[in-house]
């Protein structure tokens, strides 16, 4: 077995190894909650002086994938150096007198409030925007000229719920339909994990009208898991939503499924996954299958 997750808070790590098993990975956990006492308040503890709570992965060629998603949303470093090493499960007393710099090189995690929104969010996984390099000025526009977008509308095979690349049209929709949720002042679009088109960012800013809200694409900020500053906007230093619309599965032609991200620090963030279809001539939002927001 293979230990992916600790934490002091309980439901913490039976969050993640529910997020897990749903995702298909054997796991088990290990110092866990502890049934003869009472639970104060919304969330319980470990004895600090005991080892910490742990989920362990049971078969070792679930390993890679259970820390992609615990990676990807959030709770382990994305530094592939350190997420490389994964823990050996001993018995205790093994465990405390090894001496093995290997053995104490366990992964940091990122707490709290984020394994919340997993309960709800179940075997979401989601694409983060990486760091890119800065391609533009310090000057925020906002595009006033939209052009059109590229024709394809339809879905293409096969329709057996694998992921495909997202459609310009359904990313346009998405957006169209979850920007005005957002609550700062600059969004950063992605695709796919990736630019989004400036057709789209612009097409979209129309759209949004006199809102207030500047759209960019995804190289122009920096994602950051810490609430102060939490993500920016790299030239001016403003507070950024990092947005990304994400790992759509047609079930036809003209229907789907798809995944909607908006982020600004690990605990403030929306989780989405949206059902569209093509109504119309036009792809639509039309039902919010789950999601969380924290």
């Amino acid at each position: 077995m293979r230990q992916v997750f600790s934490s002091p808070r309980l439901e913490n790590v039976e969050a993640v190894a529910q997020v897990l098993s749903e995702a298909g990975i054997e796991v088990r956990i290990t110092d866990g909650r502890s049934y003869r006492g009472n639970r104060r308040g919304n969330f319980s503890y470990g004895d600090t002086s005991g080892p910490k709570a742990a989920v362990w992965v049971v078969q070792s060629g679930d390993q890679v994938r259970a820390r992609e998603i615990l990676r990807e949303a959030g709770l382990i470093d994305s530094t592939r150096q350190r997420d490389s090493f994964v823990a050996n499960f001993r018995e205790p007393e093994a465990a405390a007198g090894g001496g093995d710099a290997r053995q104490r090189r366990v992964v940091r995690i990122k707490y709290a409030m984020l394994v919340v929104l997993l309960i709800a969010a179940g075997a979401l996984t989601v694409h983060m925007v990486r760091n890119r390099p800065q391609a533009t000025g310090a000057a925020i526009s906002t595009p006033m000229n939209p052009q059109p977008l590229p024709e394809r509308q339809e879905a293409r095979e096969p329709f057996d719920g694998s992921i495909q690349p997202t459609l310009t049209a359904i990313a346009e929709a998405v957006f169209a339909h979850e920007l005005g949720d957002v609550r700062l002042d600059i969004a950063c679009m992605s695709v796919d994990g990736h630019d989004a088109p400036a057709p789209l960012i612009e097409t979209v800013q129309a759209q949004l009208g006199d809102t207030g809200l500047q759209l960019v694409s995804s190289s122009n900020c920096e994602r950051i898991a810490d609430e102060d500053p939490g993500s920016r906007h790299r030239a001016s230093g403003r507070p950024a939503m990092l947005v990304d619309v994400g790992r759509f599965r047609a079930h036809a032609a003209d229907a789907g499924e798809v995944e909607y991200t908006a982020y600004h620090h690990r605990l403030f963030a929306t989780y989405r996954t949206l059902e569209v279809r093509r109504i119309d001539g036009r792809w639509q939002v039309v039902k919010v299958l789950r999601g969380a927001s924290i």
